[in-house]
């Protein structure tokens, strides 16, 4: 079992079944406070298991992934309510090696954005304080958290874990490739986070990992610590998560930042602002058009990757229009 698991589309009336059979077994404890988006969400009394209901359906429950009364539950809501049951197969969790005494968990954010930095994230805790990680996160997917949602969980991790994260700006990842310049960081950024620890199990989304990292990680496991390289660790692992959150965060500020010191106007006056630099949301696009033609002679902003493809088309593209107007005239 994962540490949470979500049945889709649930019906008001079939989650009212499915609490009912809940309490009946265990006893449960609803909970008044519900963050936007939750319809409901209720504590088992008896067991550390916690079930949220959201509006748009999905129903999830989230304990220990070793909690044997989990499991059966899920399994006893699949056969009654013949809904589906958990796919293990495509779970493929590594398990921990015992006698671990710290979890290192990294994630970055920013890695395929067209302005701003990259940022690296990773947080340190100890196995006592694992649980106290689990309970924070209550939506296992972590890219629909609002604004909001990362500074409050960004305030709690920090109560519990050790917090370190590296910015690599743009025109860093301009001058390398995105996974050798991660392989760099991440090396530097464990050898922080693990110093003077031992038996660390260090956790770390399989991006495309290189040789140099590799061998970090082999001579880590040489001297009794655990490494798991996963893709899509951030979906599996606690610590993953909160390693996300951290670096979400760090890219959070500075976008903002961005958006308050850099705004321009186009040519009716509107002000267009950076906004998420997302190569996929027209706002990139327009702002960069909006900053070529007030400043026709000037390069982009330090923030903008100037090797991005879609960078590198827009400026093309402009060439071109010069040229047709040049043979025009």
């Amino acid at each position: 079992m994962k540490s949470f698991h979500t049945f889709k589309k649930i019906s008001p009336s079939v989650y009212e079944e499915i609490k009912k059979f809940v309490n009946l077994t265990y006893k449960i404890q609803l909970l008044s406070k519900n963050p936007p988006g939750l319809q409901e969400s209720f504590n088992v009394l008896e067991e550390p298991i916690k079930v949220h209901y959201y509006k748009k359906g999905t129903l999830l429950f989230q304990s220990s992934p070793t909690n044997k009364a989990y499991a059966k539950l899920v399994f006893d809501i699949c056969e009654k309510f013949s809904l589906d049951s958990p796919d293990e197969p495509e779970q493929k969790v590594s398990p921990i090696p015992p006698g671990v005494k710290y979890f290192v968990g990294c994630d970055e954010s920013g890695a395929g954005e067209t302005f701003g930095s990259m940022f690296l994230g990773c947080v340190s805790v100890d196995a006592e304080n694992l649980k106290n990680i689990e309970h924070i996160f209550d939506n296992p997917n972590i890219k629909e958290l609002e604004e909001y949602e990362i500074i409050e969980k960004y305030e709690k991790i920090k109560k519990y874990c050790k917090v370190f994260t590296i910015k690599c700006n743009a025109s860093e990842i301009d001058e390398t490739s995105k996974n050798t310049l991660l392989d760099q960081k991440y090396e530097e950024l464990l050898s922080d986070a693990i110093s003077g620890k031992e038996k660390s199990c260090v956790i770390i989304d399989d991006y495309g990992i290189k040789r140099g990292l590799k061998l970090f990680f082999d001579n880590l496991r040489s001297k009794e610590n655990a490494v798991i390289v996963e893709h899509k660790a951030d979906e599996k692992y606690v610590v993953c998560q909160a390693a996300s959150v951290v670096a979400r965060k760090e890219r959070l500020e500075e976008i903002r930042h961005l958006n308050q010191e850099f705004g321009v106007q186009d040519e009716s006056g509107k002000m267009v602002y950076p906004g998420t630099g997302n190569a996929g949301n027209p706002q990139t696009r327009e702002y960069l058009e909006a900053y070529m033609k007030l400043y026709p002679k000037k390069d982009f902003p330090h923030f903008v990757r100037k090797k991005w493809s879609n960078v590198q088309k827009l400026r093309q593209e402009k060439s071109t229009q010069k040229i047709s107007r040049f043979f025009e005239v």
